[in-house]
């Protein structure tokens, strides 16, 4: 906690702007399988779930600064890149729903996963 608090602190007032990548990771919260078959859970559904994932939502500004923050799902990191990237910013996300808000304050261009990882090669 006390790294997090430093980094925080270190980035605190700071935003970004010209071409900005965004995108998120999810963490922890895994629930190891039982080891028969006969006494395994369905992980999927929230009751089987243990409700410590959390997600790492990362801004990033080419050749400058990285601003992340931890939240409960990636679509709440929408809020966060609206409050810490510059208007006129270039964005760049991925295919997931919840970054099509950023369409309306910024030009955003997205990629689909499924096709490649990046638009550079």
């Amino acid at each position: 906690h006390k790294l997090r608090e430093a980094i925080a602190s270190e980035v605190k007032g700071e935003t970004l702007s010209g071409t900005v990548e965004v995108d998120g990771a999810y963490f922890g919260g895994h629930v190891k399988p039982s080891n028969l078959k006969v006494n395994r859970i369905d992980r999927r559904l929230a009751e089987n779930q243990t409700g410590k994932r959390r997600v790492v939502v990362v801004a990033r500004q080419r050749d400058g600064r990285t601003i992340t923050t931890v939240t409960k799902s990636e679509a709440d990191g929408v809020a966060f890149v609206e409050t810490i990237v510059a208007p006129g910013s270039v964005l760049h996300a991925d295919e997931a729903g919840h970054w099509n808000a950023l369409h309306a304050k910024y030009k955003t261009f997205r990629i689909n996963h499924q096709e490649a990882y990046s638009l550079n090669g």
